[in-house]
């Protein structure tokens, strides 16, 4: 594609408002504050960084974990400790760039480390079958070409790759969670990483997943919910991207 790809991400923020898409994107500017939705994309990021410890863990010891018995509980104690240090690193940057955390987030701010383990922990006890390394074709697969888009899993399946997106909450009534999953159906993100991949093989993604994993209670499982992909509603998507994302270069060089 001759047009320049911009994520998912950026690409919403345009569509959303395009000015403060300028501030943040092409000015670089950052508020002063942040709040529940910042801490919430840190918390996502933690636990997608634990979950691809974790599948690579368990790719890389297949046999082990046949034979060690204990093997599985060292691996998801190491994938927790990994998304507790990328929680740290995002209050890192945080500090660097000068930002606080308004004081009604003060405590989701300091039990950030621990509800990124205990997603971990949650999703590697209660992990999808269809996710078993096997099936396994990539963990948090970033597309340089495809705006630098990052895929939390990949998994073979009976209709080919599926493209799976993890949603993390730290609660949600039972009665919102239908409307909830129907609203990340039509979510940007999710056609563009079916379009993203299915360009990088040369061959078209017939389904995606999303992974909703809801931290309390502690008895709700994760639900893994598949959206099977209409070719022609893809490639209108396509036809659609194609126009903003030119608009955004427009913007970006003009």
């Amino acid at each position: 594609m001759d047009t320049p790809v911009f994520s998912p991400t950026q690409t919403k923020a345009f569509i959303r408002d395009q000015a403060a898409w300028y501030l943040n994107y092409v000015m670089k500017w950052r508020p002063k504050f942040i709040g529940k939705k910042e801490l919430a994309g840190f918390l996502g990021t933690a636990f997608a960084d634990g979950a691809a410890a974790f599948h690579n863990g368990l790719k890389a010891g297949i046999d082990s974990i046949r034979e060690e018995a204990g093997h599985r509980d060292i691996l998801i104690k190491s994938a927790a400790a990994v998304a507790v240090e990328s929680v740290k690193e995002s209050k890192e940057r945080v500090v660097r760039l000068g930002q606080s955390v308004y004081d009604d987030q003060s405590e989701s701010w300091s039990l950030l480390e621990k509800r990124a383990a205990e997603l971990v922990f949650k999703y590697a006890l209660n992990m999808p079958a269809s996710f078993h390394p096997t099936n396994i074709v990539a963990s948090e697969l970033t597309l340089p070409n495809h705006g630098h888009c990052r895929i939390d899993l990949v998994i073979n399946t009976d209709t080919g790759p599926t493209v799976v997106d993890f949603k993390t909450k730290l609660t949600l009534d039972a009665k919102y969670q239908a409307q909830n999953l129907r609203e990340l159906e039509a979510d940007w993100q999710m056609m563009h990483y079916a379009w993203a991949y299915g360009d990088l093989i040369q061959e078209p993604i017939r389904r995606f997943a999303i992974l909703l994993l809801i931290l309390e209670p502690k008895s709700r499982l994760p639900v893994l919910h598949p959206v099977v992909v209409d070719p022609e509603l893809l490639q209108i998507w396509v036809q659609s991207a194609t126009q903003v994302w030119k608009a955004m270069h427009g913007i970006r060089t003009g």
